[in-house]
């Protein structure tokens, strides 16, 4: 087998089939939005069909060891960081939770900041299914043999006992860069609870709410503690995927950037590419 042409095969799929197979996959974990339904308009069934023939034609189907040795260390690096978003989601939720009606009833600031650390968590579940299944996927498309492997009720590969290197490249894309967007997720969530914080302490000046306010800013900060470790191992975690991915598909191209989000003390996200 040509190798030169095998991974040129490959990379003309990833290209073409990425932006399809990741808008599928966030469509049916988070409902489909019309960006999402635009980028799965913009490659067609034919389009991906015809990519895929390419590919048997040049690199004969199938994948290499090698190949599958990337997908199986991305899957499970893509794994660890859904695994490690999920508790970073789970410690924000707690400490927005211990925010009362009353506080954000009497001060616009809390008010406004604890909507927005509510929404922050809510995108990072979000952001955390498509991780999940994009890891899970392709972590059943390396067992082999892949009989009839499916997610939510769609088959991950064409084939029902095997899937194509190219397939395998597209599901490795699609797992780290969805394993990347949850880890930032989670650090945008950390900057929201940071603000939450501020507009917490500076109300528990205030005689009337100082007991509830001094509560709330206990729990909030254990949650900040919490999820912020979390989002720095998802964030570790991603980028091991992210640097599997691109250890394997460099020659292609196809090369993804790792993250760098920080969440200091009034916190900064971190940009997806």
């Amino acid at each position: 087998m040509n190798t030169n042409k095998t991974l040129a095969a490959i990379a003309a799929f990833t290209i073409a089939a990425a932006p399809y197979a990741y808008a599928q996959t966030a469509t049916k974990a988070a409902g489909a939005s019309g960006a999402q339904a635009a980028a799965v308009g913009t490659v067609s069934a034919g389009a991906i069909a015809a990519t895929v023939l390419v590919v048997a034609v040049a690199a004969g189907g199938g994948g290499s060891s090698a190949i599958a040795s990337t997908a199986t260390t991305t899957a499970a690096a893509a794994a660890t960081a859904a695994t490690q978003a999920t508790a970073a989601a789970t410690a924000a939720n707690t400490a927005v939770a211990a925010v009362s009606a009353n506080l954000t009833n009497n001060d616009a600031n809390v008010a406004s900041a604890t909507t927005a650390a509510s929404d922050a968590v809510t995108a990072l579940n979000t952001a955390n299914t498509a991780a999940t299944t994009a890891a899970t996927n392709l972590s059943s498309a390396t067992s082999l043999p892949v009989v009839g492997v499916t997610s939510v009720a769609s088959s991950i590969c064409a084939a029902t006992t095997s899937c194509t290197s190219a397939e395998i490249a597209t599901l490795t894309y699609t797992a780290a860069t969805t394993s990347k967007t949850a880890a930032e997720a989670a650090l945008n969530a950390v900057t929201k609870l940071r603000a939450l914080r501020t507009a917490l302490a500076t109300l528990a000046s205030n005689p009337t709410y100082a007991t509830e306010a001094t509560a709330a800013l206990a729990t909030v900060d254990a949650g900040i503690t919490t999820a912020y470790a979390a989002a720095l191992e998802s964030q570790t975690a991603a980028n091991s995927a992210i640097t599997s991915y691109n250890t394997a598909y460099a020659g292609t191209g196809t090369t993804l950037t790792t993250s760098t989000g920080t969440t200091g003390t009034t916190g900064t996200t971190g940009t997806t590419s």
